[in-house]
């Protein structure tokens, strides 16, 4: 027993806490500094203009030092940011973080514009830096479970997927008119905001997108100056298509994504994922992976199982979190869609 002892001493020893920033301590940044925490592998600090969000955070919160910019941090001190500040600030604290070699995670998406992205993955190549964005569906039990059983050709060779993830966005968020989402520069609506996490699943799963066209408009949300619907096509290099449905007004609140292929199909209703290969009209199998859970509950579990990959990723290990490469690429899709409306016609993803 007391050998057992020392050995469990001696590993702890080696288990060195991560000194974590987050930057930006609005509704994200809080699932973050959860997440984070919950790991037991990070000391965090947070960077936060507003002090009545710091004395709040402080609050509910094990935070170790607080600042209100990040120009007064010595980032010398830290191991990884989070970067949770608007959208459109994104490539500002990039190149701040990667300019001091600190490796990062931002949210998504990787900005709200082109401009500036390339300099950060040159910098952050480099300065050999560790850095992914946080397209946060990549960590569900589910979401996982689709990818491997495409992968290992449940349904044959994947043709065609239909993606539908709509609801009332203002019951979830009913201040949706005075934040960020009201705003397309700030990376608001239908396309930038929620369409780019289906963008991010097809990315990871099917691979590269080279052709988009699309429709959308505002149909029936007030008070903003983004789209609250979007239908989105997409033909990848693999000649895989794709279709992408949103709307943020409907009722019922539906997340389905259906993979047909040239054995089966599967499909992902919300965290049911059901299988069929044949004409009976009935699921030859199905699991719901969040059964007896609840869902705010696993949601923010996602957070913490990214929070770990990320740990895992900056100590050198595997993590298949989105890149910024992929996170570029999914921009260029996001713009292209824009454009394809704009101009009614089918644009090429150079």
């Amino acid at each position: 027993h007391y050998l057992k002892l020392v050995n469990i001493i001696k590993v702890f020893k080696k288990i060195k806490m991560k000194n974590v920033l987050i930057i930006g301590a609005g509704g994200i940044g809080r699932r973050h500094i959860k997440g984070y925490l919950s790991t037991n592998r990070a000391t965090l600090s947070i960077v936060e203009p507003d002090e009545e969000k710091i004395n709040n955070i402080q609050k509910e919160f094990s935070i170790d030092k607080t600042y209100t910019s990040i120009e007064k941090v010595n980032l010398d001190q830290f191991d990884l940011a989070v970067i949770c500040s608007p959208a459109n600030m994104h490539v500002d604290a990039m190149k701040i973080c990667a300019l001091n070699k600190l490796s990062f995670m931002v949210e998504k998406p990787l900005s709200t514009s082109m401009e500036g992205v390339d300099d950060i993955i040159q910098l952050v190549k480099k300065n050999n830096l560790f850095a992914r964005v946080g397209y946060t569906r990549r960590n569900s039990h589910v979401s996982r479970a689709l990818k491997d059983q495409i992968d290992n050709k449940k349904v044959g060779d994947v043709k065609l997927v239909y993606i539908n993830s709509s609801q009332e966005f203002p019951k979830y968020r009913p201040d949706y008119q005075t934040i960020y989402y009201a705003h397309p520069e700030m990376g608001g609506g239908a396309i930038l905001d929620a369409a780019t996490h289906m963008i991010d699943q097809l990315i990871w799963i099917i691979g590269k997108p080279i052709e988009v066209s699309s429709m959308y408009d505002r149909l029936v949300l007030k008070g903003t100056n983004t789209e609250d619907t979007c239908l989105i096509n997409i033909w990848f290099e693999n000649g895989i298509m794709a279709n992408i449905t949103v709307n943020q007004f409907q009722k019922p609140n539906v997340n389905s994504y259906e993979f047909i292929g040239t054995k089966g199909n599967l499909k992902l209703d919300h965290s049911i994922l059901r299988f069929a290969d044949d004409d009976s009209g009935k699921w030859k199998e199905e699991k719901d992976y969040m059964q007896g859970l609840d869902p705010m509950e696993v949601h923010q579990n996602n957070f913490l199982l990214q929070a770990e990959r990320i740990l895992d990723g900056l100590e050198g290990k595997e993590c298949d979190l989105a890149t910024l490469e992929e996170a570029k690429l999914n921009l260029k899709v996001v713009f292209a869609a824009k454009q394809s409306w704009l101009e009614k016609k089918i644009i090429l993803i150079e």
